[in-house]
């Protein structure tokens, strides 16, 4: 047993300090949060001097944690580097069912390479089985893979091999992974139908431009199409090349978050992300200042994330999460106003679980009123597209007629 020394809020909001004795810095945070205080900053006692420690994610919520983007590796072509969430989810959850079966995590790990579809995520568990069999940890396997394992994903499993927790952290890491699939789809739903009106529209144009060029002018259109095509598509690499970068991905976030419309969407989804896994990490055990920094990571959002870590400090100096969400100024004030209420009764995750579904809930409504728009626009702007290309077509013939009976 340790002695800690510990900085945390009453329910009142007061700033209390205090000695607790627990086995590790997690421990310790879970027996603050039982004698009904919200704890902010946890010393190891040692004689006289106080040392500031944080649980076991090196420099991840300290002053100079690293800028948002550095912790991945720059890949050629980073779309073919991750795994699909839902794979990473079965994952996650059959992990849980075979460490509450009491399978030892090495024979687990490869009986998941034998049920795993994904090629590689397979050779990656397989990887992590031969690791944990030569007494290594799953999460140092994990840290390699910045592009399949996010940050928060690998700061959850640390903590669950420190606690022996593994069972219902990875529980919660496939509940959290299932949310976000389940956005992404409503996402991909919203859009479908002014994709798809863009899509017809294209090939009725394609199609009127044949009827009145002919075979050879239509030919000289593929030719140009397929010219635009293979330049959108060296534009579209380029963005997600230069999208890994943290300077352009952080500015390219807050443009979205700019724009009418889709830019609030944008910022709803962002805070939904962020208090969603500040809730998840902030309930396994981790300390604030780092569950805050993690959650800025997996938020999606780079200018929120950058905004937040550089923020850590405030939090570390004693300042509550109401007021420093409050300072970064992209949040929704929805988040702001129920931290500081979780702030005062002690029940920060429960009140940003609660915020996440609020959010979640009113961006699926507005992305759903923005995607009829965004349709019925697509409609006109088509129909305009092809009545002009009709007009054309008909005034050529016209124009043609005229010119034979004009000349006989």
């Amino acid at each position: 047993m340790a002695t800690f020394s510990y900085q945390a809020k009453d329910s009142g909001g007061n700033t209390i300090n205090g000695v607790v004795e627990a086995l590790d810095e997690r421990s310790a945070a879970n027996a603050i949060r039982e004698m009904g205080f919200y704890p902010i900053r946890i010393f190891v006692s040692s004689g006289a001097v106080m040392a500031p420690s944080l649980p076991n994610t090196p420099d991840s919520a300290s002053p100079l944690a690293p800028r948002m983007g550095t912790q991945s590796t720059i890949h050629a072509a980073p779309f073919l580097m991750g795994v699909p969430l839902d794979e990473l989810a079965m994952m996650y959850r059959q992990l849980a069912t075979l460490a509450n079966a009491g399978v030892p995590l090495t024979q687990s790990l490869f009986t998941l390479v034998q049920q795993t579809r994904d090629g590689r995520l397979r050779r990656i568990l397989e990887e992590a089985g031969n690791a944990v069999a030569s007494g290594n940890t799953l999460s140092q396997t994990m840290v390699r893979y910045p592009a399949v394992f996010s940050e928060m994903q690998v700061e959850m499993i640390r903590a669950a091999e420190m606690s022996g927790m593994l069972e219902p952290i990875c529980n919660r890491i496939a509940d959290y992974l299932e949310r976000e699939i389940e956005m992404r789809r409503k996402i991909n739903r919203e859009t479908l139908y002014p994709k798809l009106v863009f899509f017809v529209a294209g090939c009725v144009v394609l199609l009127l431009g044949f009827l009145r060029a002919g075979a050879e002018g239509f030919f000289g259109m593929v030719r140009f199409g397929v010219t635009t095509a293979l330049i959108l598509f060296g534009g579209w690499w380029l963005f997600k090349f230069l999208n890994q970068m943290p300077w352009f991905g952080a500015a390219w976030d807050r443009v979205k978050m700019m724009i009418p419309g889709p830019g609030g969407v944008a910022r709803r989804y962002a805070t939904a992300r962020f208090t969603r896994a500040l809730a998840v990490l902030y309930g396994s055990g981790i300390l604030l200042p780092t569950a805050v920094t993690i959650a800025g990571r997996a938020c999606g959002n780079r200018a929120i994330g950058q905004q937040m870590i550089d923020l850590v400090p405030m939090l570390m100096s004693g300042r509550g999460i109401g007021e420093v969400l409050a300072m970064s100024g992209l949040l929704s004030p929805i988040a702001v106003q129920m931290a500081r209420t979780g702030e005062q009764t002690g029940s920060l995750d429960t009140m940003m679980h609660k915020v996440a579904d609020y959010l979640e809930s009113e961006a699926d409504q507005k992305a759903h009123q923005q995607a009829i728009f965004l349709g019925v626009a697509a409609i006109i702007i088509a129909g305009i597209v092809v009545a002009f290309i009709a007009i054309g077509f008909y005034v050529g013939q016209v124009s043609s007629a005229i010119s034979e009976i004009g000349g006989q």
